[in-house]
């Protein structure tokens, strides 16, 4: 479900395009228009190369090669970089850009040394983890010609404490009306132009607006490249706090929406590796992270490097897109992972192989790939016989403390889903309603392995017979129901007992995901309404 709802936020191009405007209050426009006329200064050079790193939905890049420019435009994003070959096309531009997808970490891989005579990005280094970052601007100070220049366009934290103060006051709506409108959103960059300077860079802003929120600065290449400093990286020990058992808490009622508690992207510790301990790779969604600590903690010395999976667990985000080998790529060159250790071994988690292309990662790093085994627990038993995995190393399972757990994260969801009609239409039930999702909910989760069904559907109709099976001999026995009240009860649980079996399929790793049932689920929904309507003819005001 967490990828089913991140699939639903993610922005479409026009959404995104509203959203920034929004966001800048309309200078992000007119701000590219200067850059492309003015700041990249072709001077009726046919010659001069132009990177766009991020270029979104390519407006600035058109904007560009309409001065005359040589443009290449990357982006990440296919989507996005659609709606730029599609605008592109539409003015008669796209044979004079080269649109590429690519992330920051793999602009060396494609670009030869001194290719650009400028290097341009509008809102993008704000969203890259602070490591990511730093890799590219290295990787930028590479491809620049001799006197080429960088320009920044950016969303920037005001730097004196008033204008802070400011800054939030006036961001924090725009950022909740812009989200709500388009689900776009930034994050400001705190202290940037040291950032540039330590990536070897020499910076002086060349416009700011929006009380210095959103600056345009230049940077130049200062003689040498600038280089990461060595430091210690952080170590991890499990330890239960107030804070983790509040998490604990988050994490039970809510797995599904976003934002998800993450842990920062990069290099760490887990007791006292060394050049030759074993290194470990998983994604930054925070309860993956402390429960994988919690088992190798005091058991395995090791690296651990955390990569950006959009705090999501591995497994959703894999499979739904959200990690992939890209992510684990970028991981492996930005995190300092490359100086720390002498071989090029690494552990994968088994349950993220069914979005991340192992063959890729070894082909574009020289990484061997290992997959680790299912559960976190099991990783010092493999470790100690050589990274081999026993069979049930290999097995995912679904035992009653893992289907209660998850039972009692999807009856949160759903309880407020269904709490807005509740209140409208049966709010003297509430309570009833509720303690029979949960009933039903958590019946479920208990008997699921024994419930007859080889998916959700199949459960849930099981599930509903078994429900009104219940409904009808507690009627019969003790609440003695009007026919047209048990005829509207037997609608109601036996569509909410299917609904519960078919999604709740989400919550179990022994089946596909439950979006695959949702056309099921609609007509089965539509069929009760019109039995309900229907009803409604037959036994009139009574129902």
């Amino acid at each position: 479900m967490a990828t089913v709802i991140m699939k639903w936020l993610e922005t479409t191009p026009e959404a995104y395009d509203r959203g920034i405007q929004l966001l800048t209050l309309g200078r992000l426009s007119p701000l590219k228009q200067r850059i492309a006329t003015e700041y990249i200064q072709i001077n009726g050079r046919s010659d001069v190369r132009i990177l766009e790193i991020g270029c979104g939905t390519g407006s600035l890049a058109l904007m560009m090669a309409g001065q005359g420019a040589q443009v290449t435009a990357v982006d990440a994003s296919p989507v996005m970089l659609a709606e730029a070959r599609r605008k592109a096309a539409g003015t008669g531009y796209l044979e004079a850009i080269d649109f590429q997808r690519l992330n920051v970490t793999e602009l060396g891989q494609h670009f030869e040394p001194a290719s650009f005579d400028v290097i341009v990005s509008t809102l993008v280094f704000s969203e890259l983890p602070p490591e990511v970052g730093h890799y590219a601007l290295l990787e930028c100070a590479k491809l620049l010609k001799p006197g080429g220049r960088l320009l920044f366009a950016d969303e920037m934290m005001p730097e004196t404490t008033w204008k802070q103060l400011i800054y939030w006051a006036v961001r924090l709506p725009l950022v909740l009306l812009t989200w709500l409108l388009t689900r776009t959103g930034t994050t400001p960059l705190r202290g940037f132009s040291h950032s540039l300077a330590q990536a070897g860079f020499v910076s002086n802003q060349l416009e700011s607006h929006l009380g210095g929120s959103l600056q345009l600065l230049e940077a130049r290449p200062a003689g040498a490249v600038g280089i990461v400093l060595p430091m210690a990286y952080p170590r991890l020990r499990h330890r239960v706090t107030l804070r983790t058992l509040a998490l604990d808490l988050l994490s039970l009622v809510n797995r599904m929406i976003p934002p998800y508690p993450k842990v920062a992207t990069g290099l760490y510790r887990v007791g006292s590796p060394g050049r030759d301990s074993p290194v470990l790779l998983t994604g930054n969604y925070e309860l993956t992270v402390r429960r994988l600590v919690k088992a190798l903690d005091r058991q395995v010395d090791c690296w651990l490097v955390v990569a950006n999976s959009r705090g999501i667990n591995v497994w959703c985000a894999a499979g739904g897109g959200h990690f992939t080998a890209g992510d684990v790529i970028s991981g492996l060159k930005t995190s300092g992972i490359l100086e720390m250790v002498d071989h090029r071994a690494l552990i994968l988690p088994q349950l993220c192989a069914n979005g991340v292309d192992g063959w890729r990662i070894r082909q574009e790093t020289g990484w061997g790939v290992h997959w680790g085994p299912v559960r976190a627990r099991d990783i010092p038993a493999y470790l100690q016989t050589g990274r081999k995995k026993s069979a049930p190393m290999h097995q995912v399972q679904f035992p009653l403390r893992d289907r209660l757990e998850m039972t009692t994260v999807m009856l949160f969801l759903y309880a407020l889903l269904i709490l807005i009609p509740i209140l409208i239409f049966w709010q003297p039930y509430a309570f009833l309603i509720y303690g029979l999702l949960a009933s039903i909910s958590y019946f479920y989760g208990i008997f699921l392995p024994w419930i007859p069904g080889r998916d959700g559907l199949g459960k849930g109709a099981v599930l509903a017979l078994l429900t009104l099976l219940g409904l009808w001999a507690w009627s019969l026995g003790w609440g003695n129901l009007e026919p047209a009240s048990l005829f509207g009860w037997s609608l109601g649980l036996g569509f909410l007992a299917f609904f519960v079996g078919a999604e709740f399929q989400g919550m179990s790793p022994l089946m596909r995901g439950e979006q695959a049932n949702w056309s099921v689920e609609g007509l089965v929904g539509l069929a009760t309404l019109l039995t309900y309507a229907a009803g409604r003819l037959l036994f009139g005001g009574g129902l």
